[in-house]
């Protein structure tokens, strides 16, 4: 199990591969080359971002935790809601602009049912620059200085970082929705499960992968002792405080992964809500 902290974790430097400003504070990370790799961060948003309609070959979820997060036009994450990202279904263009302020949000990528897997934070920035010796990047665009070997002169930034960092071109999977999944997670019942004080609140199951969503709540002074998964998962703590069987602490936007088969107990010290993701299970 590894625990990660907001408070405790620096954010990174202003940069990214679209248009506008955006900061990460990187909590969690996988392993690179590895189908299951991820990175969970938290994304300050400025109000003059803007990204081009675009497509993953990886998995994303989202949940906004301050202000509102644009994602498409009359497509707004707002606190409270969930957004999952399938790998290969296109959204956008975002414009954070139409929301007329900043958010702060939670994002997992993660790699999806396909097996392609995820490029890391350190590949995708790293990447970035050194194709800014090729050319230019522009609202999420990378303008080359000469045309690559396929005539291209125009490319979605990250898919070009991802070749030039894999040495191949990008394959995106057929995608399985139309769109993405918005869900309001607020509006969904809570099911007691195992035993006083512990809630569980099913999203939703994906693929032939059981990618998974689902939210938990456990009250004050609750023990929660889950059943041991034959997948990994990630929790995100929106609200709340305790300890695990470990000695591991977490709070408000602490950050969790816990390994195949790992099951730790869960001592509730203020009441807590939480976001659960199981990985894909190759």
């Amino acid at each position: 199990m590894n625990v990660a902290h907001d408070e405790s974790t620096p954010w990174g430097p202003a940069r990214n591969v679209r248009g506008g400003r955006i900061v990460f504070k990187e909590l969690l990370r996988g392993a690179e080359k590895t189908p299951v790799n991820f990175s969970l961060v938290l994304a300050d948003t400025d109000v003059t971002f803007k990204s081009p309609r675009h497509r993953h070959n990886f998995d994303q979820i989202r949940i906004t935790l301050e202000g509102s997060t644009n994602f498409g036009p009359r497509h707004n994450i707002e606190v409270g809601d969930v957004a999952y990202f399938p790998e290969g279904t296109a959204y956008g263009p975002q414009n954070q602009e139409l929301v007329g302020k900043t958010s702060l949000a939670m994002v997992i990528q993660f790699g999806g049912a396909s097996g392609n897997g995820y490029m890391s934070q350190r590949e995708l920035f790293e990447g970035q620059e050194r194709l800014r010796v090729f050319g230019d990047f522009e609202g999420g665009v990378f303008r080359r200085k000469a045309a690559a070997p396929d005539g291209r002169m125009n490319q979605d930034a990250y898919e070009a970082i991802w070749e030039y960092q894999n040495g191949r071109p990008v394959e995106y999977p057929h995608p399985r929705m139309t769109e993405p999944v918005h869900f309001r997670a607020a509006h969904l019942p809570w099911v007691e499960i195992d035993g006083p004080g512990v809630y569980w609140k099913e999203l939703g199951s994906f693929s032939e992968r059981n990618i998974r969503l689902a939210c938990l709540k456990l009250d004050p002074d609750a023990v929660y002792a889950p059943q041991r998964e034959p997948q990994e998962q990630i929790l995100f703590i929106t609200e709340g405080s305790g300890r695990f069987g470990s000695g591991d602490t977490w709070s408000k936007r602490s950050a969790i992964h816990i390994a195949a088969n790992e099951a730790p107990t869960m001592t509730v010290t203020t009441a807590t809500e939480a976001l659960v993701l199981f990985l894909p299970r190759f």
